[in-house]
């Protein structure tokens, strides 16, 4: 059984989690999260980039000077993309980037960066108590005791939203701390830090998101 400690607001170890080796035996899927990570990305592209051919740019379509005769090189237009202020060959139009993503793909890349970050002992669960209003120094203190400091830190809270509001307030302030709630958790947002605290009572989900069957 994989061990996973469970630390309270000072710091310390108070309990621990047990999650199934059945669940983590295999290797890390990377064409999965590739794939996945490929088209998250491109998903977020606004694809609003647009530039001017030489039918859409201002000047005049009679040709500068004749053909032959001058000693100058042959030229039809003030507007060739060859001169200033003249159109853009090939430029950026706007365009649509989305790629259709399967709901599970999605799943199979939020199971296998789970299953890393578990892996290489970069998840933790803790039990965050009442907070009366919202305190930064708290959680400031409980990242330095746990020697996350300078770290990218991802908090996974429960799905209540109003019960963790003032944890939610606790975070924004600190560098590299970033949350997010269990039922919007994507792959992404795993990937990109460094490790994971989430909320004990979360735990469940989690082990839904791994495969784990029959969990209350």
């Amino acid at each position: 059984m994989k061990k996973i400690n469970v630390y309270d607001m000072e710091g310390k170890v108070v309990t621990e989690e047990s999650l199934s080796e059945e669940l983590l035996k295999d290797a890390v899927n990377k064409d999965v999260i590739y794939y996945y990570v490929n088209a998250h990305l491109s998903n977020l592209r606004q694809g609003n980039a647009s530039t001017k051919t030489r039918g859409e740019v201002s000047g005049s379509g009679k040709k500068p000077w004749r053909q032959k005769g001058t000693g100058r090189a042959r030229v039809g237009s003030s507007r060739t993309p060859l001169w200033k202020h003249g159109g853009i060959a090939f430029g950026p139009k706007p365009r649509d980037y989305s790629q259709r993503l399967p709901k599970k793909i999605k799943r199979t890349a939020l199971k296998e960066v789970l299953k890393d970050k578990i892996t290489e002992d970069k998840f933790a669960l803790f039990v965050p108590g009442k907070m009366e209003k919202p305190k930064t120094g708290t959680f400031a203190d409980f990242l330095k005791k746990l020697g996350y400091t300078g770290e990218k830190v991802l908090f996974i809270f429960a799905n209540d939203r109003a019960n963790n509001c003032n944890l939610v307030k606790s975070l924004r302030n600190i560098p590299l701390v970033t949350y997010d709630f269990s039922n919007q958790l994507n792959a992404y947002s795993v990937l990109k830090t460094d490790r994971i605290i989430a909320e004990n009572a979360v735990f469940n989900s989690i082990k839904k998101h791994l495969g784990e069957e029959n969990v209350g």
